[in-house]
């Protein structure tokens, strides 16, 4: 509470010879008390420091805190613990009154983030598939995320309840042998996890076995880190929870950094592949076969080794981004223009070189299915039927080239109508942006689409108020289920 003074008393706005400082802490948090640090030479025993918020000067309403420094200098903490995000400025008043002696900068106190104790990435998740009668492993410790400044200590997982087969032991692996018979439902188990920093959760984890005579499904996603993740708060966290959340198998990745495939991957258990392109993989089955990206062509691919001796070969890229095509169109290019620009793009001679690259591997492709996650950098010519009066209609070069060599659009084949189902993955957190199709999962060979759909979990926000997003990217994420037949 401010002491009663009169706004008439108000006047003067010198600075010398009286010095306002704030000392501490120079990057203030909700909740931080203030010191600050004056000198005056006209000491008195009425003289005050007080706070107002904004723009706001002494006489104008009350300050929000203040005290009286009596001294000619010295060093004063204010009970500023009340005072919420904002911009303040901390004046030195003369004589009860509202003289300003001097003041300081205005200076910003931030929001303060909550306190997130000890806790498990996800509240339950469903492991891939394990055939009859084989051996159980999976690793909970990774997954069990400590705040920052906790990082002594350990936590200690126990069983809570689930199938009889299915165990845990105090580091948090889980373990058991299949049953040989396996029941419709998959098998459960829950875990009760304490951590030495004083986090308590638990998780359920189910364990699906398959029986011999049942196809192998793979769950691919392509999917954008925007830029290694630097653009959302806890990233790490919220792609762990992205993979396991919606069960993938393998996700191709662009925007790594050449280095966040492996930090991904070890938590999660599984298996990695990453390189200074940018592009990698990351799989829940060994890879093997890895080839390198070359100089010019951001891609990279693997062979996925599946239950049952069956192989996939996974490819991930990531084609030029520059002169985007659909900003031709909104300028008012015509389509023959834009398709012009696009044989003459990075981009397409970018797509001629991955297919030279992949030819081998499509020419195999009836025996060793083929797929191709990717961040393609242009729409598809298969999103944009002929409206007559109302669009241009322009085949996309790119794509264009990818079905002549025998790929198939695994979204569109499985959703032909692009009106009803566009599949936007561009983008979910630019409003302003053309909005198209433009990561891609594309496929040949033996392999049956079971699904085909587009990932962007809860209610991201635009730019510039995007790192709080649970959705990690700036990209929707095109994932496919595929059986192999």
């Amino acid at each position: 509470m401010s002491p009663l003074r009169t706004a008439a008393a108000a006047g003067s706005d010198s600075t010398l010879p009286h010095t306002l400082s704030l000392v501490s802490p120079t990057s203030p948090r909700e909740g931080d008390r203030l010191t600050f640090r004056w000198s005056t030479d006209a000491p008195h025993p009425k003289n005050w420091i007080g706070i107002y918020d904004g723009d706001r000067r002494p006489g104008v309403g009350s300050s929000l805190v203040w005290e009286y420094v009596t001294t000619a200098s010295g060093e004063i903490t204010l009970d500023t613990t009340g005072l919420g995000e904002g911009t303040y400025t901390a004046y030195l008043l003369a004589t009860d009154g509202y003289d300003i002696l001097t003041r300081t900068e205005p200076f910003t106190i931030a929001l303060r983030p909550p306190v997130t104790p000890p806790h498990c990435v996800v509240d339950s998740f469903t492991t891939g598939e394990y055939a009859a009668g084989s051996r159980v492993s999976v690793v909970l410790g990774p997954l069990w995320i400590r705040p920052q400044g906790n990082a002594s200590g350990a936590p200690s997982f126990r069983r809570l309840a689930g199938d009889s087969w299915l165990g845990v032991s105090s580091d948090g692996t889980i373990s058991g042998t299949a049953p040989a018979l396996p029941t419709a439902r998959p098998a459960r188990i829950t875990i009760g996890v304490k951590d030495s920093a004083g986090g308590t959760d638990t998780v359920t984890v189910q364990v699906p076995v398959r029986t011999p005579a049942a196809r192998t499904r793979l769950t691919v996603a392509s999917l954008n880190l925007w830029e290694a993740g630097r653009n959302t708060a806890d990233s790490h966290e919220k792609l762990l929870r992205l993979v396991l959340g919606q069960r993938l198998d393998a996700v191709a990745l662009q925007e790594t950094g050449g280095t966040a495939a492996e930090p991904l991957a070890r938590a999660l258990g599984w298996h990695f592949y990453d390189s200074p392109a940018g592009v990698g993989l990351i799989s829940r089955f060994p890879l093997a076969g890895t080839t390198a990206p070359l100089t010019d062509l951001p891609a990279v691919a693997a062979t996925l080794r599946l239950p049952g001796d069956r192989t996939v070969r996974l490819w991930a890229a990531q084609l030029d981004e520059a002169a985007y095509g659909p900003y031709a169109l909104r300028d008012g290019r015509t389509a023959a223009e834009v398709e012009a620009a696009e044989v003459n793009s990075v981009r397409y001679r970018q797509a001629g070189a991955l297919l030279a690259a992949m030819k081998s591997d499509l020419a195999a492709s009836r025996t060793t299915p083929v797929v191709l996650a990717a961040g393609l950098a242009s729409p598809s010519h298969l999103d944009r039927p002929a409206r007559r009066g109302r669009t241009a209609v322009v085949r996309w070069p790119v794509t264009v080239a990818l079905g002549r060599a025998g790929l198939t659009d695994a979204f569109r084949d499985e959703n032909p109508n692009a009106a009803r189902q566009p599949g936007t993955t561009w983008s979910p957190v630019r409003p302003d942006e053309p909005r198209d199709r433009i990561d891609q999962v594309q496929y040949a060979g033996p392999l049956r689409v079971e699904g085909a759909y587009t990932l962007c979990t809860g209610w991201p926000r635009p730019v510039p108020d995007a790192a709080g997003n649970g959705w990690p990217s700036d990209h929707a994420a095109p994932a496919v289920t595929f059986s192999l037949r």
